[in-house]
């Protein structure tokens, strides 16, 4: 009886072991923001809000997320209904293509875009073309629509694995129905929550970024609430400056919630799917040839003007002597790589994998630990939390972080390990969770009504089909951990610098070369790993769901 009572107490504390963690991490801290924003202020938050610019910042924030939204959501649809199609040329090259974006860093995108398309840069040098318009709003506009469509993909293209209806779609077409009548009238509105779930996450996602603001929109005064936050808090021992931080911050906050809570308690059980991953549940009509191969021009150049030449140009950059200078062989160095590649940078990037590998194992125990306590109805809200510490701002929860636990842990990495376990906890919960949806319950009773204990039953049974999922949850939560800078940038101190630290501290003090080399560097590093654990994770799922696993797979 005891052996049996055990899976129980197990289950209904999970949720309680889950709401204490979240009470430490983010709870705790915001509320701490909240006391010391209303005694500092003595209340008077009217006079803080009516500070000089501070309105302008505020309404450029919500413009450019409007912005961002309605651009990057209809080419994450594209890009899921064109990559839905098991003829187009290329596509399993292009599914990988299209989510490049998600792998380079942020910041090293935006950089990137200066090499390529500014003054002096790949194509001026080249061709004596540039655009004056990249470092300033549209510039900032622009690259975060690239930044964020491979978002709206991943969301969109699971909601077609969970709510498509390819038979009827065929059962339309057979009845004369055209394709854009298909589209509109059965596939599109059948996507209506995944499209809405896109919408909220790049929207409020957008609201916090920090990184390209910062590199493309700071040099021209372009200022949004983020890179305020990070520009008050660089003024040291200003009362004022630090408590319009601080409003700021919980500003950030009262968005992200009413946003994204109401969002993912209607929309969050039409995007889960039970449905097994067989070929027949994917198969959509053929489409003509010529379409295709005209599909696959049209990503080719996308992905050629967005992400190849700025790469290239910021490749260049790092290996060519002198700005200005053709990038041409005779003019390629090593130097600025010997440049940077000192004992400081080397024990950053000791800190940043390290860092990074902690966070990783440590998010995927967390998010295990949500998946399992939300089969239960007592677990469902822990898990709308989990969601809303991902699109809370990293500067908020820096701050917060700071305030709370600054007196014991300022500046140490123990902080910033902290910050990443608050912010990154949904993208290790949400893969695991959506596993577990598919994963046949019965297997695990057969194994716990033959004999088997609690942990040889998942680990037998369960752990085999789940190591896709646990696999890409730790890489993502790797990936990410890896590169993160806003965060980071708010909490180092001496000894305890990142390498994205390292990188944006270069690029803000104009060492343009450097900064190049710097940047490769830290691309490959996520790069590299990234690419072998998708492997990994490929052949797993192969080895899995047999031989249709290929065209069972979405994004």
């Amino acid at each position: 009886m005891p052996a049996r009572g055990t899976p129980t107490v197990v289950r209904a504390g999970v949720p309680v072991a889950v709401a204490l963690l979240l009470a430490v991490l983010v709870a705790l801290p915001l509320l701490r923001l909240v006391q010391v924003l209303w005694q500092e202020s003595d209340g008077d938050l009217a006079g803080i809000l009516g500070s000089p610019g501070l309105s302008t910042a505020v309404r450029h924030t919500v413009v450019l997320a409007v912005a961002v939204t309605v651009t990057a959501v209809p080419i994450g649809i594209t890009l899921a209904l064109v990559l839905r199609r098991p003829d187009l040329p290329g596509r399993a090259f292009w599914r990988v293509a299209v989510l490049l974006p998600v792998v380079v860093p942020d910041f090293v995108l935006g950089y990137s875009w200066t090499q390529a398309y500014a003054r002096a840069g790949f194509t001026d040098t080249l061709l004596g073309l540039h655009w004056d318009g990249l470092l300033g709003p549209v510039g900032v506009w622009l690259v975060l629509v690239v930044n964020a469509a491979p978002l709206a993909y991943l969301v969109v293209a699971v909601g077609l694995a969970a709510r498509s209806e390819p038979d009827l779609e065929r059962a339309a077409r057979a009845s004369g129905a055209g394709s854009f009548t298909v589209l509109f009238t059965i596939t599109l509105r059948l996507l209506l929550p995944a499209v809405a779930a896109a919408s909220v996450l790049v929207f409020v996602l957008t609201l916090g970024t920090f990184a390209i603001p910062q590199v493309l929109g700071a040099p021209a005064g372009f200022g949004t609430v983020t890179t305020r936050i990070y520009a008050d808090l660089s003024i040291g021992g200003d009362p004022a400056s630090f408590l319009e931080a601080v409003t700021l911050a919980l500003l950030l906050v009262l968005v992200a919630v009413v946003c994204v809570a109401p969002g993912d308690a209607l929309l969050g059980p039409h995007l889960r799917s039970a449905r097994p991953a067989d070929a027949q549940g994917t198969q959509t009509v053929p489409g003509r040839q010529a379409v295709r191969r005209g599909q696959a021009v049209g990503l080719g150049g996308y992905l050629l003007l967005t992400m190849v030449v700025p790469l290239a140009a910021l490749a260049l950059s790092s290996v060519t002597r002198a700005l200005g200078v053709p990038p041409t062989p005779g003019n390629w160095t090593l130097d600025h790589f010997r440049q940077v590649l000192t004992v400081r940078t080397v024990e950053a990037l000791g800190r940043s994998v390290g860092l990074a590998v902690a966070a990783a194992s440590l998010l995927v125990l967390l998010g295990g630990l949500v998946a399992v306590g939300e089969r239960r109805r007592a677990g469902r809200a822990t898990a709308t939390l989990i969601t809303l510490t991902l699109v809370l701002p990293g500067s908020t929860l820096a701050v917060a972080l700071l305030i709370t636990y600054g007196r014991w842990l300022s500046g140490t990495l123990t902080l910033i390990l902290l910050a990443y376990l608050a912010k990154l906890w949904a993208f290790a919960h949400r893969p695991i969770a959506g596993a577990l949806d598919r994963l046949p319950p019965d297997e695990l009773r057969a194994a716990r009504a033959s004999g088997a204990g609690l942990l040889t039953a998942v680990r037998t049974v369960a752990l085999r089909p789940l190591a896709p999922a646990l696999l890409g949850a730790w890489l993502i939560c790797f990936v990410t951990a890896l590169h993160e800078v806003t965060m980071s940038s708010l909490l180092y101190g001496p000894g305890s610098e990142t390498l994205a630290v390292v990188v944006l501290n270069s690029q803000e003090l104009g060492r343009i070369g450097p900064t190049a080399a710097l940047s490769v560097v830290l691309t490959l590093l996520v790069a590299a790993p990234a690419f072998v654990l998708w492997m990994v994770v490929g052949r797993l799922r192969v080895a899995h769901d047999g031989p249709h696993a290929e065209v069972a797979r979405v994004g």
